[in-house]
């Protein structure tokens, strides 16, 4: 049965909501939400996810940028370094059978949450620019996370925020903010090798405009909630999506 209106808004306004708050994690929502309440096949929802999360992205980065928090340099360049991983990832997914492929999703979902719920030293502006990674670590992250965009059909936020904060020791909310830029450029990419997958018009511009919407709200939000909280929500979200996947796969 076709999903109503207030459904689909909702579905959108969450994802988008997610976006620009949290800087990623959208994507992730995305795929079981539109697989087991919008009831679209696996394959049609990560092509679908992609693009609406990126277009999520586009709304909530531009509250983020008004407010100087997005690191362009860094945010372009790890996700142009991650086009050949996001390709390859995109191809090798649609080998791969339905179950197995949320099975892996729900794996990731996890070592993600783990990532961010774990204790964190404090680490201030100055010290994060220190200890900021070389370039050879940020191409081996980056292809590491396009791979997974493509391959999971998601924007990549959950894992970009948790490398930005842990593997290149960015701050949580400029990472936050630089994670869009990711996220966007990701999805752009892995949306190139999936041309080919049929999507519900009506549906997808329904979601992604209330994503932009929603997005620019929770952009405004980012701000107002510390640091540590937006990490630990972060991560109960993501283990929550990873908890709720298991659950509907192993009753398929």
């Amino acid at each position: 049965m076709e999903p109503g209106l207030l459904t689909v808004v909702l579905v959108g306004a969450a994802l988008g909501l997610v976006l620009g708050l949290l800087g990623g994690g959208g994507g992730m929502l995305a795929v079981p939400l539109f697989v087991y309440v919008l009831d679209q096949p696996v394959d049609t929802a990560t092509t679908m996810s992609l693009l609406v999360v990126a277009v999520g992205a586009a709304g909530g980065l531009v509250q983020h940028t008004r407010a100087g928090r997005v690191d362009w340099r860094l945010g372009i360049g790890f996700g142009l370094l991650g086009a050949v991983g996001a390709i390859a990832g995109s191809r090798v997914s649609v080998a791969v059978p339905e179950r197995l492929l949320l099975g892996g999703f729900v794996v990731l979902l996890l070592v993600a949450a783990w990532s961010m719920l774990r204790p964190a030293r404090a680490v201030d502006e100055e010290e994060s620019a220190r200890a900021r990674a070389t370039w050879p670590t940020v191409l081996a992250v980056a292809t590491a996370v396009g791979f997974t965009t493509g391959f999971f059909g998601v924007g990549g936020g959950f894992v970009v925020v948790p490398a930005l904060v842990v593997a290149l020791r960015l701050p949580v909310r400029r990472a936050t903010a630089t994670g869009l830029v990711v996220i966007i450029v990701n999805s752009a990419t892995a949306l190139l090798a999936r041309a080919d997958t049929g999507l519900d018009a009506r549906l997808t511009v329904e979601l992604s405009l209330a994503a932009a919407l929603a997005a620019v709200g929770g952009a405004m939000l980012s701000p107002k909630v510390p640091a540590g909280l937006l990490r630990r929500a972060f991560g109960v979200l993501v283990l929550f999506a990873a908890v709720y996947t298991a659950w509907e796969t192993a009753r398929a």
